[in-house]
């Protein structure tokens, strides 16, 4: 295997002797290289064969981005799979990036937080947990301790490889949007460790996921149980109303009376006092 071209001390662009073109990462790999020399295959720890659709992106994160943020994404990728999140590759582009530019608002003194931890840690709670594990590892091997709020826009980046990146968005908006209405109606604020608020929020995920799924219950048989579950708590009309407006509005999304006695049951759960 020759050398390319290289990008810095631990990663070479490398073309194998039947022409097959790669990027090897390790430590070292690249020091005092030159295009046409040998790579020492002993030093490869990590090699990637990139899809001409991504190959002008990675060549190009890889000039611009910290070789240490490279190694951070690239560990976090691996700790998540072992986690059991089904990744796509093309994660390690977007992940070397944001840790990158992390680094680089952390010197600067710059703060850009996330706005929807909240709704990120009570939505995604797998994701967000392996992201606070990355926090730790990116502190470890970039010697930068990240803000917080960080672990949000990771977990979100976790959530979206799994799933269309707009519905992943869509969903973090509709359960924000709707925890939002449910908290100002009742005059409350939701505990994300309380059982039944996890149950709720687990709900608006799943109902999320059918709206832009478009996929409809049937919604037949349960008007005696609307109509009780309405008179549960003096506030759970006025709820569900504001729900069912809000979804309409926001996401051209009309509920169906199942849907709604779903949420009800949930609210009453939370709020059972009449």
């Amino acid at each position: 295997m020759k050398a390319v071209k290289v990008y810095n001390n631990n990663a070479v662009g490398a073309v194998y002797p039947d022409g097959r073109e790669a990027v090897a990462i390790g430590s070292g790999i690249g020091f005092h290289k030159k295009p046409g020399d040998v790579v020492d295959e002993k030093k490869i720890e990590k090699i990637y064969y990139i899809q001409d659709d991504l190959q002008t992106k990675f060549l190009q994160l890889l000039k611009d981005a910290r070789p240490e943020a490279l190694r951070a994404a690239e560990e976090i990728l691996d700790y998540a799979r072992q986690c059991g999140l089904e990744l796509k590759n093309q994660l390690i582009l977007s992940l070397t990036d944001h840790i990158s530019f992390a680094l680089e608002r952390k010197e600067q003194g710059i703060e850009l937080p996330y706005l929807m931890l909240s709704e990120t840690r009570m939505l995604y709670r797998k994701e967000y947990e392996i992201a606070r594990w990355a926090l730790r590892r990116v502190e470890e091997l970039c010697g930068a301790a990240l803000p917080e709020y960080e672990a949000g826009y990771i977990a979100l980046q976790l959530a979206s490889s799994s799933m269309n990146r707009e519905t992943a968005y869509n969903t973090l908006k509709l359960v924000g949007g709707a925890l939002d209405i449910i908290k100002d109606t009742y005059g409350v604020e939701l505990d994300p460790d309380q059982i039944d608020t996890m149950r709720l929020t687990t709900h608006l995920k799943f109902l999320s996921q059918r709206i832009f799924s478009q996929v409809q219950w049937d919604d037949g048989g349960v008007e005696g149980l609307y109509q009780l579950l309405i008179r549960k708590h003096r506030k759970n009309r006025e709820c569900i109303h504001r729900l069912r407006d809000y979804i309409q509005e926001t996401f051209h999304y009309t509920l169906n009376p199942q849907e709604e006695v779903y949420l009800l049951v949930h609210l009453s759960k939370l709020f059972n006092k009449s």
